[in-house]
């Protein structure tokens, strides 16, 4: 048995907890938040031993794998001490809020033997694993234009850290980090950003900025879209679009010159939920890596190189110029 831990009880804290407990290969063992009221409670309900430090959890010799669910600007410090003190991890998304923050976690990776597990979920829903292995049969052909988006109207969020001066960050990776990691996974790595955006709908919140709209040049000579709107007055929306040489695939629907004497898109049954939580399928793929000794499916890299290609934007939007990615 996986003996876990878990770092911030939180929203992600509490699906990482369910999640766990529902994984037949694990055991929860230690919960840590510094809000003694919120941890407490499921503590109690799971006889679980509750810390306040989470130093004193990542030291904890009983502790095989510690899952991070706690505000971004703290991923980093808490995944390097899980790492250093020879802890797999399971680290919410997104990895870290900075490229040297994320270069860290990396270097301390290859140098343990540990498996770590960056929290793309996105990867992890069977909708958009449909829509990649779409694209990777090639009945698309080769792309030559991908967009995505996350929609999301956060008001109903803005409480605790998300509207701290100085803990909020910036929505291009805190939301932007979804479509973009789904755009680098099914189409291929990014490697310039050119950003725009407004603060109109949401001016009241810390965030630099409440839409922003980055344009992409993939490696592959692809370009690309991603939007980012969090102050939008409509129900949530995280949409895929990818435009190849022989066909267009738009959510779930397709085109393809595969199919002769096409001449509408076709309905794909697939299943689609209004929010993409498969934390459980998140756990599965953890413990595979570690029994099977193999680099978990979204590691420590994948999670990096997102970030980078969000910061590129954070970077582009503050200079007024395309901004190249930085390069693990």
């Amino acid at each position: 048995m996986l003996r876990v831990g878990i770092i911030g009880l939180g929203y992600a804290g509490r699906q990482h907890l369910d999640a766990w407990l529902q994984n037949s290969e694990a055991e929860v063992k230690v919960i840590c938040d510094q809000n003694e009221a919120i941890a407490r409670p499921p503590a109690e309900e799971h006889h679980l031993k509750y810390v306040k430090d989470y130093t004193e959890l990542v030291r904890d010799k009983e502790i095989d794998a510690v899952s991070i669910c706690t505000p971004d600007h703290m991923h980093a410090e808490q995944a390097l001490a899980a790492v250093q003190s020879g802890k797999h991890v399971f680290c919410e998304k997104p990895l870290a809020t900075n490229v040297l923050d994320c270069q860290r976690i990396v270097e301390a990776v290859d140098k343990s033997k540990v498996k770590f597990l960056t929290g793309q979920v996105l990867r992890f829903a069977p909708f958009f694993q449909s829509l990649k292995s779409i694209y990777t049969s090639g009945m698309l052909g080769e792309a030559f234009f991908a967009e995505s988006d996350y929609i999301h109207d956060l008001r109903p969020f803005l409480s605790g850290w998300r509207c701290g001066a100085g803990t909020a960050g910036d929505l291009t990776l805190s939301g932007g980090c979804h479509p973009v990691d789904l755009l680098r996974w099914i189409v291929g790595e990014i490697d310039e950003v050119y950003a725009n955006s407004n603060k109109l709908a949401l001016k009241e919140a810390p965030f630099p900025a409440d839409n922003i709209l980055l344009t992409l040049k993939f490696r592959s000579g692809a370009t690309g879209k991603v939007q980012i709107t969090t102050g939008c007055r409509r129900p949530y929306a995280l949409n895929l679009s990818v435009y190849g040489t022989k066909g267009t695939l738009m959510n779930n629907k397709l085109y393809t010159e595969d199919i002769r004497l096409l001449e509408d898109f076709i309905d794909l049954p697939l299943p689609q939920k209004a929010q993409y939580q498969y934390y459980d399928k998140e756990t599965e793929e953890l413990v595979s890596a570690i029994k099977e000794d193999r680099e978990p499916s979204v590691s420590a890299l994948e999670g990096a190189r997102t970030v980078a290609v969000c910061q590129a934007g954070i970077e582009s939007a503050a200079r007024n110029c395309p901004v190249k990615v930085f390069e693990f």
